[in-house]
């Protein structure tokens, strides 16, 4: 069952330290957010909006953190502030992959991702983003991958809010244990 409490509790899967500064930035977040809405999909939707409002260099930075070695792949309007920060040389990795936003949202799919010359196969990948709930995105775009002989290894989010833990995700905190 879920279980609801500050965020400093929540932070029980580090992959990396994040700063007492993100740290207090999201505490402060979801502190209002536990005083707006009770749980479920109400709260999951404030914060994954909420959340956009606050992203900055040092939170997609701690995230990415430990990667420089990797391929990274993304989507939608989280991948291309990180692609933006890769390109502008502020994010070091193999390369940065972003695939279309909203695949599931307008049941559209994986549609079109840049950049169109990056050769994707043969690569194994770490997906980032914001939030992580069904997995039905990184699903969509593993499936993807697969067609042409690449997955993904690993996907670091800045929340989990699936219900079932999943060994692959790695996040600053999880809403349920």
């Amino acid at each position: 069952m879920k279980e609801l409490s500050k965020f400093s509790d929540w932070l029980n899967e580090k992959f990396y330290e994040p700063s007492k500064s993100i740290k207090h930035e999201l505490d402060t977040l979801v502190a209002a957010l536990e005083k707006q809405h009770i749980g479920g999909r109400p709260f999951f939707d404030a914060l994954d909006a909420s959340i956009k409002t606050i992203l900055d260099r040092d939170i997609i930075f701690a995230l990415l953190k430990g990667n420089e070695n990797e391929w990274v792949v993304s989507s939608g309007e989280f991948g291309d502030i990180v692609y933006k920060l890769w390109e502008d040389g502020k994010i070091k990795c193999k390369g940065i992959l972003v695939f279309n936003g909203k695949m599931l949202t307008n049941k559209i799919g994986v549609r079109s991702y840049y950049p169109k010359d990056f050769d994707i196969s043969k690569k194994t990948f770490v997906y980032v983003d914001d939030s992580h709930f069904s997995g039905s995105t990184v699903k969509k775009i593993g499936d993807y991958l697969s067609e042409h002989k690449s997955s993904i290894s690993a996907v670091n989010v800045i929340y989990d809010g699936s219900k079932e833990k999943k060994k692959n995700v790695n996040s600053f905190f999880r809403y349920y244990n």
